[in-house]
């Protein structure tokens, strides 16, 4: 059995500071000493708890992120158990990557919209559908969302508008997505993701991605059939208010 470490044998052992294991020990991180006699005294467990909370701060979490995922019944051993939640919860859930356009690109691709009137790429770039780069070329975040607002544009839906659409969703979507995430953050070993083990969560959240789309698009339809269907039952004079607006 290995000898027992004293607090300042443990920082060397370490390379942490007696002044930050104490901490470590006051926030929950770090189980407290064993006692013999006077002295306290530190294992082999206190120094691979160290080298994990060191490893996981290099990841860029928090003290808080790290206290829950080690003081749970069942709490994370190693880095390598922890990267694999993490890549788990970063994957992409969408296939949409930026793409680079020449001006002439540009150019091609908006004229399939309709007639390259002049603004009509400045309008793009002003409502961030486009953004100009030093060497000329231009980038696209979403080339989707670029599509659908020349899409949209064909059919008489002004630029400025589409964008407005756009952001009034993503600000209305960002809260039910926070929502929602805390649910399943709340429930994750109780009704989602069976133990929360990296397995099941990274089985759990594959089957989640396409289901939260098809969901999501399926929610947002009906609401949109609904609040359409209330204007139109609402009688001519809600209509003449909002074309007022």
């Amino acid at each position: 059995m290995p000898e027992p470490y004293t607090l300042s044998e443990l920082a060397a052992a370490s390379g942490v500071t007696e002044r930050t294991i104490r901490f470590y020990q006051s926030e929950g991180l770090l189980r407290r000493p064993a006692k013999r006699g006077r002295d306290a005294v530190y294992d082999e467990e206190h120094l691979e708890r160290l080298a994990l909370v060191g490893e996981l701060r290099d990841r860029g979490l928090t003290l808080s992120t790290i206290r829950d995922l080690v003081a749970t019944d069942s709490p994370v051993r190693t880095v390598s158990e922890w990267l694999g939640v993490d890549a788990t919860l970063t994957a992409p859930w969408s296939d949409e990557r930026p793409r680079t356009l020449t001006q002439d690109e540009l150019v091609e691709l908006v004229g399939d919209s309709g007639p390259v009137k002049p603004g009509v790429i400045g309008d793009l770039q002003a409502a961030g559908f486009v953004t100009l780069t030093a060497d000329g070329t231009w980038t696209v975040d979403s080339p989707t969302l670029l599509r659908h607002a020349l899409q949209l544009r064909r059919a008489g839906v002004d630029i400025e508008v589409t964008a407005q659409v756009r952001d009034l969703l993503r600000r209305r979507l960002a809260k039910a997505v926070d929502d929602t995430v805390k649910l399943l953050v709340a429930r994750t070993g109780s009704g989602f993701a069976g133990g929360a083990s990296p397995e099941e969560i990274d089985a759990a959240l594959g089957a989640l991605r396409p289901v939260a789309r098809e969901m999501s698009g399926i929610v947002l339809a009906q609401e949109v059939e609904r609040a359409l269907t209330d204007l139109v039952e609402a009688g001519p004079k809600r209509l003449s208010r909002s074309r007022r607006r």
